[in-house]
């Protein structure tokens, strides 16, 4: 019965030990991505911070640091979570253990005292052969054999259950630590997040000074927002007339749908247009980060990455337009069958109108501003504008 009950603890305690690996790996994969954004976005802030100036560029930066420090803070909360539980999970193992090992040292010193008391009778020979039969000396001969062996029996498990309770202290030990290490990290997070919050309503107060001339230059933005997404659908609806459609969709020819086919299978499956960055603006209506009045409607998602950095094809297709649009720079047009990607803000260009390209080819180099550059990226299915994010890899 004590042998099952060890062998039922430990198991117990091996499930348990499992489920958490299991459960503590896929937080710390998610923490390891977390610090890495993290790491990529100071490095944009600490060049940003070379020039002096408030701008909003920093401000969109600094925000973005706030979010996915927030996202660290979270998953350490629920690493903390996991690790308390199976704190209190090895403790209930460790009192089993200990109750289990109390039971077996008392039993065991009873059979010693038992067999003390005895001791005047104990000489095995004496004993044995003062027997009244064969049958009965025989019986005394396996009675001694059996106290042996179960006595062996008994110390063994005793032992093995120590083994365990060493194992379950170490264990716990390691789980103090960790659960230690990750308060620490909480609050030298919330300290950075204290920071940030600090430096970013500071710039905004420097840009509020100037709201009148920025809220201007934004106006004028939106304008061009709008003047471009027309460009765009009359391209578009020039591409379809062209193509022979006698309706707005572009006409596939047998190559172009397979193509269209498999970059419609490939949703949420891209590489994204640059190897590093994040979405500084989203798709739709957006409420600018200083000037909350403002509201920005992007086409496509807008990606802040490394000052001119490359720009590459999410997938393969045809080059159909290059052309240069006022405030948004040269812009890359590349037909995937029925489905276009807009790539916006190229300063330098690699490619040519009619070339193909594949996977992940650069396609050209942002224009910088300030000490980063941006790249408005787009996607198109015949005249519907798309939200790119939902076609990009999760990052």
């Amino acid at each position: 019965m004590n042998l099952f009950r060890v062998i039922l603890v430990l198991f117990f305690s091996c499930t348990l030990t499992i489920a958490y690996s299991q459960s503590i790996e896929a937080i710390k994969k998610k923490n390891e991505k977390t610090e890495k954004e993290i790491a990529y976005l100071n490095k944009l802030l600490n060049t940003a911070r070379n020039d002096q100036s408030a701008t909003v560029q920093k401000i969109t930066i600094i925000n973005q640091k706030i979010v996915k420090g927030k996202e660290m803070i979270q998953s350490l909360t629920s690493e903390i979570k996991y690790i308390e539980k199976n704190i209190d999970d090895n403790e209930s193992v460790k009192s089993g253990l200990e109750a289990n090992r109390k039971q077996m040292l008392d039993f065991y010193a009873k059979m010693v005292y038992e067999t003390w008391k005895k001791r005047n009778i104990s000489d095995k020979l004496v004993y044995i052969f003062s027997s009244s039969s064969f049958s009965q000396a025989y019986a005394r001969y396996k009675y001694f054999e059996q106290v042996q062996d179960y006595s062996k029996r008994q110390l063994k498990q005793i032992q093995q259950t120590n083994d365990s309770l060493t194992k379950i202290n170490t264990q716990l030990a390691k789980l103090i630590a960790q659960k230690n290490l990750a308060q620490s990290k909480i609050s030298t997070q919330n300290n950075e997040l204290i920071k940030e919050q600090n430096e970013a309503n500071k710039y905004v107060a420097e840009l509020k000074k100037k709201e009148k001339e920025l809220v201007r230059k934004l106006n004028a933005e939106i304008k061009n927002r709008e003047r471009f997404k027309k460009e765009l659908e009359k391209l578009i609806a020039a591409q379809a007339k062209k193509s022979g459609s006698k309706n707005s969709n572009y006409k596939l020819t047998p190559e172009e749908k397979l193509i269209s086919d498999d970059f419609a299978k490939n949703k949420g499956k891209l590489p994204w247009p640059v190897e590093q960055g994040f979405v500084s603006e989203k798709f739709g209506i957006n409420v600018h980060p200083v000037f909350k009045q403002v509201k920005l409607n992007n086409a496509g998602i807008t990606i802040t990455t490394s000052r001119n950095a490359d720009v590459r094809a999410v997938f393969k297709g045809v080059v159909t337009e290059i052309m240069f649009i006022p405030g948004d720079n040269n812009v890359v047009i590349v037909r995937h069958g029925n489905y276009l990607t807009v790539y916006s803000n190229l300063v330098e260009i690699f490619i040519k109108k009619g070339d193909t390209v594949n996977v992940k080819q650069k396609i050209g180099k942002l224009a910088s501003s300030g000490e980063s550059s941006t790249l408005n990226f787009q996607v198109w299915k015949d005249k519907d504008n798309l939200d790119p994010q939902l076609w990009l890899t999760p990052w």
